[in-house]
């Protein structure tokens, strides 16, 4: 069931704040400007080398972490933004390595100062992830910036004063410029996920059902499947909220939307009018009237406080070869199915109508 998180939410919809930018041009840039972070830090661990060489000090740490760089700004010059877990995965191996040379260097207050670096790896977990992602980046940053500053008040080579000074310095810097970045980022996050998702009901609203759709519709390039939509209207609505008001009538929403999203699973399902509700499935074979006879049982139940049933259109159409323009895909599914759907009213309601070319007709 995919529903609109709350603003306070540990874990956010990564798809939508990516889509959501994906409209901009930052976030088409956002891969490279990251490469050419990488090879920033690349050069700042190829001077580390040249630092220690002669020192006593082994540079296998470094030249690992160089290598891991070298390799993460590659992945990011496909020009592609990772999935969830892959974004999630690329913080964590970020802090690893602006912290793994950081540790093997002769302690100092400069070497604590390059701890700022970190600020980097914040700033993007911030925008791109929820605050259980950045409270352990955050978490790993104390550890290690306190880690690097006992370091250098144990060494000796610099006084008390300015170690400390130091290290407050940098604790404004990356907490204070992290926490300030997260609070923005999270309420630029929240824009994106509100503006693919229904606010009263939390499912997708129409926005975001094209950007779910032309996912799946990529992920099945190659394969040989239907698109399949089910377009459900609630019955006699307007006398819920004549009868009712507009309270139960909203009531009234919410619980068919979560029954729809009950059924659907990893369909995707969206609110895409008042009363009018949208299940899109990408997959191989039909499951449409199975599917329609399902959400028919779950919406109606006589012992709800307003119980309503709902008229059901299904359309299905293969999925064609090459390039596919979702919208116009949809746009024309969506139709057949409305047609459907109209049909199944003139059958009396609590209906499911299959739309078949230019006809339709009531199971």
């Amino acid at each position: 069931m995919r529903v609109l998180p709350g603003i306070s939410a540990a874990d956010v919809d990564y798809e939508s704040v990516v889509a959501y930018h994906r409209h901009g041009t930052a976030i088409r840039r956002a891969p490279y400007l990251i490469a050419f972070a990488c090879v920033l830090l690349l050069v700042k661990t190829g001077a580390d080398l040249a630092t220690v060489r002669g020192a006593g000090f082994r540079p296998t740490v470094l030249l690992v972490s160089a290598a891991v760089t070298a390799a993460l700004a590659l992945w990011w010059l496909r020009g592609r933004m990772p999935g969830r877990y892959g974004s999630v995965a690329f913080v964590a191996v970020a802090d690893i390595v602006v912290l793994a040379p950081l540790v093997m260097l002769p302690p100092s207050s400069v070497i604590v100062v390059q701890s700022v670096l970190l600020l980097a790896v914040g700033n993007y977990a911030s925008a791109f992830h929820g605050l259980r992602v950045y409270l352990v980046h955050s978490i790993l940053v104390l550890g290690a910036t306190t880690a690097l500053v006992l370091r250098a008040l144990a060494v000796g080579s610099e006084s008390l004063v300015v170690v400390a000074a130091t290290a407050v310095v940098v604790a404004f810097v990356v907490y204070g410029g992290s926490t300030l970045n997260h609070v923005f980022f999270t309420q630029l996050r929240d824009d994106a996920v509100r503006a693919y998702h229904d606010q009263l009901t939390g499912l997708r609203n129409r926005l975001g059902l094209l950007v779910d759709v032309e996912k799946q519709i990529h992920d099945a390039a190659g394969t040989p499947v239907a698109v399949s939509i089910l377009c459900i209207d609630l019955d006699a609505f307007k006398s819920i909220n004549d009868r009712h008001g507009h309270a139960a009538g909203d009531e009234v929403l919410r619980r068919a939307a979560g029954r729809i999203a009950a059924v659907a699973g990893d369909a995707v399902s969206a609110r895409t009018g008042g009363e009018e509700f949208a299940l899109v499935v990408v997959g191989v074979g039909d499951p449409g009237p199975q599917m329609a006879s399902a959400l028919l049982d779950a919406i109606h139940r006589p012992d709800d406080p307003t119980p309503v049933t709902a008229s059901i259109g299904v359309a299905t159409v293969p999925l064609p070869d090459g390039r596919v323009d979702t919208r116009d895909l949809l746009d024309t599914v969506l139709a057949s199915a409305d047609r459907a759907m109209y049909e199944a009213k003139r059958c009396g309601g609590h209906r499911a109508a299959v739309a078949t070319g230019d006809d339709a007709h009531c199971l």
